[in-house]
């Protein structure tokens, strides 16, 4: 017999003479003892402010008990469980005793012509009875809570932030007290010290409260503050750390992350790696978006992988006619289909590859698209280094079949998804999206299809990319390997980089590259460092960092626009314009295309690099790293680490060329 079946037999035995008609009975019989004392104390209270010996009303009173009995029978007291009695329960007792106390009065109005003594006993009763009936079913709950329930450790707890969220989270906390925390103390620069919340004192604001970490074993740090600046948020969580790196803290997400249910402990979450880079979220316009998808007819090309299937997430929410999701990969349409189901949306997977031209022109002919969100491309660097062949069949041929196909079926707008490892490109898969930039402004010239191009920065949790791989590492006890301690890196969420993508497409005229600001560049060893504490570990202590060295095609810095150009603001403050100098005609360009193509099929990998070289004159492959020392690079690194400049507008687009890259022995192809 298994373990469960056990239990219910044991269950069975221990409550074998329990059952809904003798709990029924247990609770009348409680009820009624209670009535009975609650109106025998009530008569002996009043008698002697009586002017005449009066006996006992007994006919009044068995009334009165049993039309309070009935009272709380309506109000369904015998069928609750006794062990979980909570307010809600009481205000039926409540609603139960004055049901039945004015339904005596009634009937003895009829029958028994009351006087002033017996409305007096009537309500003395009912207070009394209120009392000792609410007294008798809640007593099992405290005798567990407060007598047999074994004494647990409740989590020292402070929390940042005291207005209504504070507030509401505070007395979430003190309502359930099986969540084992102690909220001692509230911290809040905008509200006066020493006043009191549900009991709870404000003890001061930032600097009080990093005074009180430092002086006590805090457990838990809540920050109950949604519209506290990212900066502010990072600053707080960084000092935190590094006065108590075990120390759990919680944040209550920005205000359009919750539902509309009142904020509790359930909205807190962990802090996560987008809280401790500062970033402020971006601003959507998403009227703007839902026009551009409503009702229409959307194909996501890569619509499996870690942007494609976001793409997919948030046009499913845009009620479009048809969605149609293409990969290579059907295990993760699969995952993506059954995670969408709920939303009922007209999803169409389809399992095909954007270099198959017949396949796609099916594809094309059969649902005709409105909106193109090509985002299928090979990423991964240093893997496309050693197979450059694919990265251009898929990356560049793939771009080219959709948007001759676009061209075709009348798609209203094409939208493909860039990198910022196009800019000024050193590895081969950066070279072949600057490339597909290329494709798409030569034929927005030849149809009405609008191509328009985004570039953005790295994306955080992307499948692999360098914070899930650090998750691994860290929870594998280490070390972190990192290639150059001196690397940076743009970052954004998906969900941002997404959103930003889909608004720069509903926005976009055709022929534009349009540029995402992702704000300050992130030293890759500072979000290391930053992802070991948020595990609660100490760098190098707990978990090691190794640094390892450049990989072929790696840069140090990235940059969102090459050195000859420049931007333009558009509407939306957050999205620019690249000023881009096209190279070559579409003539030119496909017949370069088309000969990179013949040296694939011949087999000639080798000559490939030199072709793209042809067409992105920027492209600078360095095929060699060598690890470099000396005091002079060292310094020339420092200094190229504080240099930053930016475009006329104020955008702040790093430029950063870094000293170790000029200094470095490099094969560059010709």
């Amino acid at each position: 017999m298994s373990e469960q079946n056990m239990e219910v037999e044991s269950y069975k035995v221990k409550y074998k003479y329990i059952n809904r008609f003798t709990r029924g009975l247990f609770f009348l019989a409680g009820d009624t003892f209670a009535l009975l004392i609650s109106a025998a104390m009530a008569f002996l209270i009043l008698s002697p402010f009586s002017l005449a010996a009066r006996p006992v009303p007994v006919e009044f009173t068995a009334m009165m008990v049993l039309s309070i009995l009935v009272g709380l029978a309506f109000f369904r007291m015998y069928v609750v469980n006794w062990r979980y009695m909570s307010l809600r329960e009481l205000v039926r007792i409540f609603c139960g005793v004055l049901f039945g106390g004015f339904t005596a009065l009634a009937i003895s109005e009829i029958f028994l012509s009351p006087g002033n003594f017996e409305y007096a006993y009537t309500a003395l009763t009912m207070l009394n009875a209120l009392l000792l009936v609410g007294g008798f079913r809640i007593s099992k709950r405290m005798y567990i809570e407060l007598v047999s329930a074994p004494k647990k450790r409740k989590k020292h707890t402070i929390i940042f932030g005291g207005e209504s969220e504070g507030e509401q989270i505070l007395r979430d906390i003190l309502k359930n007290e099986h969540w084992n925390l102690n909220v001692r103390g509230m911290f809040d620069d905008r509200i006066m010290p020493g006043l009191l919340l549900h009991g709870t004192r404000f003890l001061g604001g930032k600097k009080k409260m990093m005074e009180y970490i430092r002086e006590h074993d805090v457990d838990q740090l809540i920050v109950a503050f949604p519209e506290i600046p990212k900066k502010d948020l990072k600053e707080i969580i960084d000092e935190v750390k590094s006065i108590r790196p075990d120390m759990d803290i919680k944040v209550l997400p920005s205000f359009h992350s919750l539902s509309d249910d009142p904020v509790g402990v359930k909205h807190i979450r962990d802090i996560s790696i987008e809280d401790i880079l500062g970033r402020e979220p971006v601003n959507i316009d998403m009227d703007t978006i839902r026009n551009s998808i409503t009702g229409k007819t959307v194909l996501v090309t890569g619509g499996g992988g870690s942007i494609g299937s976001e793409l997919v997430r948030q046009c499913a929410k845009l009620d479009p006619a048809k969605l149609v999701m293409l990969d290579v990969d059907e295990t993760e349409l699969f995952h993506v289909e059954n995670e969408l189901k709920s939303l009922n949306a007209n999803l169409i997977p389809c399992v095909a590859s954007v270099a198959d031209k017949n396949k796609m022109d099916r594809v094309m002919r059969e649902f005709e698209p409105d909106v193109i969100f090509h985002a299928a491309a090979y990423k991964h660097v240093p893997m496309m280094e050693s197979f450059p062949d694919e990265a251009i069949r898929v990356n560049v041929g793939g771009t080219h079949v959709l948007a001759e196909l676009a061209c075709k079926y009348g798609v209203d707008k094409f939208v493909m998804v860039s990198t910022d490892k196009a800019v000024n490109p050193t590895n081969v898969m950066g070279a072949t999206k600057r490339v597909a930039e290329e494709i798409c402004m030569s034929f927005n010239d030849i149809c009405n299809t609008k191509f328009i191009s985004v570039r953005f920065g790295n994306v955080l949790g992307s499948r692999g990319s360098v914070v899930p791989l650090f998750m691994e590492q860290i929870s594998n006890g280490g070390p972190i390997t990192l290639t150059d301690s001196r690397m940076k890196r743009y970052f954004m969420t998906i969900p941002e980089a997404v959103l930003l993508v889909m608004q720069a497409g509903s926005m976009g005229d055709g022929g534009e590259v349009f540029v995402l600001d992702m704000g300050e560049p992130v030293k890759i060893i500072d979000m290391a460092r930053d992802l070991i504490r948020l595990h609660g570990l100490e760098p190098d202590k707990d978990i090691h960092i190794e640094v390892t060295g450049l990989r072929p095609g790696e840069k140090l810095f990235e940059e969102l626009l090459n050195a000859e150009e420049g931007v333009n603001e558009t509407d939306h403050k957050e999205i620019f314009k690249a000023i881009c100098i096209r190279k070559l005609e579409k003539d030119q360009l496909d017949e370069k295309i088309g000969r990179m193509f013949e040296m694939i099929h011949k087999g000639d990998i080798a000559s490939i690099r030199g072709m793209l070289k042809e067409i992105v004159p920027t492209f600078n492959y360095r095929g060699k790293t060598r690890k470099l020392s000396g005091k002079n690079l060292s310094e020339k690194a420092k200094e190229s680490d504080k240099n930053t400049h930016g475009s006329k507008n104020g955008h702040a687009i790093s430029k950063e060329k870094s000293a170790i890259e000029e200094e470095e022995e490099a094969s560059v192809v010709h």
